[in-house]
């Protein structure tokens, strides 16, 4: 549940949001980068449904746990990238104008070694409030079709769910990645009308 103060953070970094965009919504996406971690599995079967019988059960969770691979992925509008060396070569034109580096709240990102490295590349953050996953772009938009196309799909092994996922984001035009970060700016105006609360898909 979202506490008063979390509506109040939410309702503030969406105002600041739409702030910073202006009527440029496309000069400000076009220096956006999202970072994010996710975890895909070999399986994971397309209804959550949990069969009756308990040894059916039972085995259905040991299927649904299976093998799993942690994908980590810099997104922005031109697809996933790696590194700030990537990143370079993509924005090469519009590093004068600066990247701006969105991110949730997690331990990782908000590490002091993080934010020193960040601090390092000379980017700039979006802030992001706690507990809204629905204001990241990485969860409402890039790894959620991420998984609604392999859900369902069984993969052998690691490898193949790695060539799975690379697939679904080779294949995707600037304009899908571009889309997603649009989004954000439509959900910070939804956030701002329920006064901070969250967002139903």
């Amino acid at each position: 549940m979202l506490t008063p103060f979390d509506k109040q953070r939410r309702l503030q970094t969406s105002k600041d949001f739409l702030g910073l965009v202006g009527d440029n919504i496309d000069k400000i996406c076009d220096r956006i980068v999202t970072v994010d971690e996710t975890w895909v599995r070999q399986y994971d079967p397309e209804s959550k449904q949990s069969p009756c019988d308990g040894r059916k059960r039972r085995n259905a969770a040991e299927e649904i746990q299976g093998s799993k691979v942690g994908i980590e992925a810099y997104g922005d509008n031109f697809g996933i990238v790696k590194a700030r060396e990537s990143v370079v070569q993509k924005r090469r034109g519009n590093l004068s104008r600066g990247v701006l580096f969105l991110q949730d709240n997690a331990s990782v990102h908000t590490a002091r070694v993080s934010r020193q490295a960040l601090k390092d590349t000379g980017f700039s953050e979006i802030d992001h409030p706690p507990y809204s996953p629905d204001l990241a772009p990485s969860d409402y938009f890039l790894f959620s079709n991420l998984k609604k196309e392999l859900r369902g799909r069984r993969f052998v092994d690691d490898n193949q769910m790695k060539m799975a996922v690379e697939s679904h984001f080779n294949c995707k035009e600037k304009e899908y990645f571009l889309g997603g970060l649009k989004a954000l700016y439509t959900r910070c105006e939804k956030c701002i009308s329920l006064e901070g609360d969250y967002i139903e898909k």
